[in-house]
């Protein structure tokens, strides 16, 4: 105060103000240079903005548009007072009562004003309505000419605008010259089609100088080139530069690969903030553990709270079988998923799990060919999906279990080993822990006499176990797991929590 004003504030004053404005002691001297700065395009000086100091209170992007809006319909002068009511003035108040106490102009024709705001749009295209200033606000004029530009320049409906105003606030508070600079960078800097725009309303109102500083200071997200981003994901524009920069760092922080980010550009519209405490949150969560290798692990985080009330109807049914899409799809396909019959789970998933989860062998993890490791990868999944396809029921057996089998087996073999058997990851851990600690012992002749009851069949007697190869003892142990259910793939059903009667679940999977 004695900076601007030359005095020394009495307390009176300062309690008064502390009343009136409970939020400015909390406003920071960057934040006052700003606002002043701001200000100071419209002639305002510190001086008056310290005598209507609700304007340091105010949000500065909307206190700069209004300031636009009102410089644009040709106010006599711009007072602080102006900014600070500025819905009441565009909304309430018509344009005659204006006129009478000298805010505006009493030969002012605003409508031919703002007609001129838009240097592209041909004279012959325009048309005026002669609204009377006796009944008739500013806002109304606005709306009436950007509703006209925008069926001229967009071919914008009548329903179309209307939906605009609806979903979009900022655009009929928005200066035309922000509205012509946005479409400008929307059409011929990143190339978006007028039927994109079209569909993606909030591209009319977007804040040019927002969508500027991304463009110059963002380079690539999720490995796009940054307007490919913005076209794939229009909404992005709704972030400022600094968040999508800090999102980039925070997924990368998390482990989260361009190509799941690929899938999920959505989640780049969020606040960087939530995108941290979500993923902080997710990471302690089982599913989201056994779902992190999958490319769309972020819709996890893009739909938080309707993936976790899933979870909790799902374990309230009792299913142990559950997908991806189950925890982020549509309610429809949701309810069906809930009120269906049985247990299913999404072979994509299973197979993502498992060819992302398997231990390699350390020449295929140093190979530096990104080429050659995704190729690998495709062909691991392929030869996972192969094998597990021969299983009857292979669909049936919940995520848990293959992760928990994964989890043991990756700790004695590598991947190729679990691959051409993986069929074994389908049955309960017991099990296969089981005849895998039997026959392994065997092997190196650690078994002792009450060690393990396993009872086998007479051809073990000439086996000779120290000669046996990874592969032969996971199939060994596949094979008399499947023989103690006379090989009908019953096995899977043991074990699983919730299920209900067996014959009933096969002739579910049957008839599906």
């Amino acid at each position: 105060w004695k900076h601007f004003l030359g005095e020394v504030i009495s307390s009176d004053k300062l309690l008064y103000l502390q009343k009136r404005h409970p939020t400015l002691q909390n406003v920071s001297q960057t934040q006052i240079d700003y606002v002043l700065k701001i200000l100071e395009k419209f002639g305002i000086t510190a001086q008056d903005a310290c005598n209507d100091p609700h304007v340091f209170c105010m949000n500065a992007i909307s206190m700069d548009n209004y300031g636009e809006i009102l410089k644009e319909c040709c106010f006599v002068n711009i007072l602080p007072k102006y900014i600070i009511r500025y819905h009441t003035l565009v909304k309430s108040r018509t344009i005659a009562n204006l006129k009478k106490e000298g805010i505006l102009r009493e030969n002012l024709n605003l409508e031919e004003v703002l007609h001129n705001c838009f240097k592209d749009w041909p004279e012959k295209e325009q048309k005026l309505n002669n609204f009377s200033d006796k009944s008739t606000s500013i806002l109304t004029v606005r709306t009436s000419v950007l509703e006209k530009y925008l069926a001229w320049r967009l071919s914008v409906t009548e329903d179309e605008f209307k939906s605009y105003c609806k979903n979009y606030l900022p655009l009929r508070h928005r200066p035309m010259c922000d509205i012509t600079e946005a479409l400008h960078l929307a059409q011929n800097v990143i190339k978006f089609d007028v039927a994109n725009i079209r569909r993606n309303g909030f591209i009319i109102s977007s804040d040019p100088v927002n969508t500027k500083l991304i463009i110059e200071n963002v380079d690539s997200l999720a490995g796009y080139n940054i307007l490919e981003a913005i076209r794939m994901e229009p909404a992005i524009l709704k972030n400022n530069y600094n968040a999508l920069l800090e999102i980039r760092e925070i997924l990368q922080e998390y482990g989260i690969n361009e190509e799941a980010q690929r899938r999920c550009l959505r989640v780049y519209c969020m606040r960087a903030q939530t995108v941290r405490e979500r993923l902080d949150q997710l990471k302690e969560l089982k599913e989201y553990q056994i779902l992190s290798s999958h490319p769309r692990v972020l819709s996890m985080v893009v739909h938080k709270r309707k993936m976790l009330t899933r979870l909790e109807k799902i374990q309230s049914a009792k299913k142990q079988c559950y997908s991806l899409n189950n925890l982020v799809s549509s309610r429809k396909i949701f309810n069906n998923y809930i009120n269906s019959f049985g247990n299913k789970v999404c072979g994509r998933d299973m197979t993502i799990l498992i060819a992302s989860s398997i231990q390699m062998k350390e020449e295929d993890k140093n190979s530096n060919s990104t080429k050659l490791k995704e190729d690998r990868y495709t062909n691991l999944k392929k030869a996972v999906l192969s094998q597990l396809k021969k299983h009857k029921y292979w669909l049936h057996s919940s995520l848990y279990i293959i992760n928990e089998n994964l989890q043991y087996l990756n700790k004695k073999f590598y991947g190729e080993v679990i691959v051409n058997n993986c069929q074994i990851l389908l049955y309960p851990l017991a099990e296969t822990q089981r005849y895998m600690e039997y026959f392994l012992k065997k092997r190196n002749h650690t078994i002792k006499a009450n060690d393990i009851d396993i009872d086998l069949d007479g051809g073990y007697n000439s086996l000779n176990y120290a000669q046996l190869t990874d592969d032969q003892i996971l199939s060994l142990a596949l094979y008399e797991i499947e023989k103690r259910y006379h090989f009908s793939g019953d096995g899977i059903w043991s074990h699983q929590e919730g299920a209900k009667d067996t014959q009933t679940l096969k002739q579910q999977s049957q008839n599906n």
